[in-house]
C-alpha cells in the first residue's frame, strides 16, 4: 500500500504543537476512494472556529513525534469524541498531543468519518489508522513499541469498539485509555445522540447488542483504563462502569477511576475534580502498558 507523508512545519503551529517542538505528518487513510462512503463530498467538510470538524469525508491522521528524543516511549491512537457528528480536533485532540508529546510520546490523531447512515464507516477508518501505524513505527524509531488507543466520549465508543471488534493481530491496539465513554447502546444507559447518529432512531436489537462495547469483550480484549466522573449528565458514568465489570469478568487487566465532579468533555486540560490524580493515573498506566507489553 503507498502511503502518503506530507511535512509540513507552519502545519505544526497551526495544530497546536510549536514547529520547533516536534515535527508533525499529515497522513491520508486511504490512497484512493474508502470501500464504503459516508455519503459526503470534500467540499461538504467545514471546521468551526472551536475547533470542531464537520462532515468529514476524507478521512486522516496528524501524527506527532517527538523532538530530540532518538525513541519514543510509546505510540497513541487518539480519537476525538463529538457524538458521532462532528470531530472535537483541538480539545480532545491537539490539546492531547501538547500533552503527551513533551512527555515522550508519539501521538495519532485521528480525524474520522461520521457514519451519516453508514455505521462500519467510523471504525473502518479506526482499522485502518491502526494499518498504516503498525506499517509505519519502525520509520518512526520504535518499532517495538506497542500502540495503544485514546478515546473520548463517543470517540471512547470507537476506541472501545476497536477493542473489541479489531480483525486481526495488526489492528488490535495493545491497551486502551477511555474517558467518559459511551460505551452501551442501550436507549436507558447510552447517549441517545451519538446512539441515533451511529444506528438511527430505529436500530435491530442485534445492532444495538453489537454496538454495546461492554457485550463484546472476550478474554482477548486489549487492557483498559477508563477514567470518568459521578455528575456526567451526559454520558451517565455506568458505562465506564459496565465496560470495566465485563474486562473484569475476562480476567482482562482494567483500571478504573470515577472522581466525584467535572462534568462532561473535560479531557486532558479541563476542569475536574482531582486533576492531578487524573493525569498521574493516566501517564502511570500509559507508563506501564509501554515498559510491560510488547506487540
Amino acid at each position: 500500500m503507498k502511503k502518503i507523508f506530507i511535512c509540513l512545519t507552519v502545519l505544526s503551529m497551526a495544530l497546536g504543537i510549536y514547529a520547533e517542538e516536534c515535527p508533525v505528518y499529515m497522513l491520508k487513510l486511504y490512497e484512493n476512494a474508502p470501500a464504503e462512503s459516508n455519503g459526503y463530498v470534500p467540499a461538504d467538510e467545514y471546521t468551526l472556529s472551536n475547533g470542531c470538524i464537520y462532515q468529514i469525508s476524507v478521512p486522516r491522521m496528524d501524527v506527532y513525534l517527538p523532538r530530540n528524543i532518538e525513541k519514543p516511549l510509546g505510540l497513541v491512537l487518539v480519537i476525538p469524541g463529538g457524538g458521532y457528528e462532528y470531530v472535537t480536533a483541538d480539545g480532545e485532540g491537539t490539546k492531547v498531543a501538547d500533552f503527551l508529546v513533551p512527555r515522550g510520546y508519539a501521538v495519532a490523531l485521528l480525524k474520522y468519518r461520521m457514519p451519516n447512515g453508514h455505521q462500519n464507516v467510523p471504525l473502518a477508518d479506526a482499522l485502518q489508522a491502526m494499518r498504516i501505524l503498525r506499517s509505519n513505527q519502525a520509520s518512526w524509531q520504535m518499532p517495538d513499541a506497542p500502540i495503544g488507543v485514546m478515546g473520548f466520549s463517543a470517540g471512547g465508543h470507537l476506541a472501545a469498539s476497536l477493542l473489541t471488534h479489531y480483525t486481526d493481530e495488526v489492528t488490535r491496539p495493545d491497551y486502551g485509555i477511555l474517558f467518559y465513554p459511551v460505551i452501551s447502546m442501550d436507549a436507558s444507559l447510552t447517549h441517545m445522540g451519538s446512539r441515533n447518529n451511529l444506528l438511527g432512531a430505529n436500530p435491530t436489537n442485534e445492532q444495538v447488542t453489537y454496538w454495546s462495547c461492554n457485550q463484546q469483550v472476550t478474554a482477548n480484549t486489549p487492557p483498559c483504563l477508563l477514567l470518568a466522573s459521578q455528575d456526567d449528565a451526559v454520558v451517565p458514568v455506568e458505562n465506564s462502569s459496565l465496560f470495566h465489570q465485563a474486562l473484569q469478568t475476562n480476567n482482562v487487566p482494567s483500571e478504573i477511576l470515577i472522581v466525584s465532579t467535572g462534568g462532561h468533555g473535560w479531557g486532558i486540560t479541563g476542569q475536574v475534580a482531582e486533576r492531578e490524580r487524573v493525569n498521574e493515573t493516566m501517564l502511570s498506566f500509559l507508563k506501564a502498558q509501554n515498559t510491560q507489553n510488547t506487540h
